[in-house]
């Protein structure tokens, strides 16, 4: 895995163990792709960050920062790493259940990306996520969610949000939600 623009393209990514799923350079080129207008001077959060690569991609195209949030104290080390690798200073990575983070955020972010685990059967982390309350509180004014998740299956509608596009790579399913105005 690799950094595909920006400052620091071209830059590998170290991958934790205890992330079983990485978000692919095709799908990660395809999703910058679409925003590539917005992610200048945006501010980033990053929700199951896994290695840090959608918030360390956004920081090497001009987002002015990006906070990561992920629950494994493996993987958060793996992010810091990724990013003093590519010279990325403007980040911050915070060890904390996604759920918990959110219900204390007091911060709005102009892009946020979510890459919660797939569903099991039993729970489903995007369901979960999408039906939180407090979107129009962590999202700016016209602010984007970028939400992956497995490909099969429906989720409900989320309040304040507007589906802009949904797309299928293989097993994996990107949807862009904006904060309606």
């Amino acid at each position: 895995m690799r950094i595909i623009a920006g400052s620091s393209k071209g830059h590998p990514l170290k991958v934790p163990r205890e992330v079983s799923r990485p978000t692919t350079d095709r799908v990660r080129e395809s999703v910058f792709g679409i925003l590539a207008a917005v992610i200048p001077d945006a501010r980033v959060l990053d929700l199951y960050a896994g290695s840090g690569a959608l918030g360390i991609e956004a920081l090497s195209r001009g987002a002015v920062s990006c906070t990561f949030v992920e629950q494994n104290r493996g993987a958060c080390r793996v992010i810091e790493e990724n990013l003093k690798k590519t010279g990325n200073g403007n980040g911050r990575v915070i060890q904390r259940e996604v759920g918990a983070f959110l219900r204390s955020e007091k911060t709005s972010y102009d892009l946020i990306f979510a890459d919660p685990p797939y569903a099991d059967g039993l729970n489903d982390p995007a369901r979960d996520l999408i039906a939180m309350e407090g979107w129009e509180q962590w999202l700016e004014q016209g602010g984007f969610l970028i939400l992956e998740r497995e490909a099969v299956g429906e989720l409900p509608e989320p309040a304040g949000l507007s589906l802009l596009q949904s797309r299928d790579y293989g097993r994996s399913r990107i949807a862009i939600y904006q904060l309606e105005s």
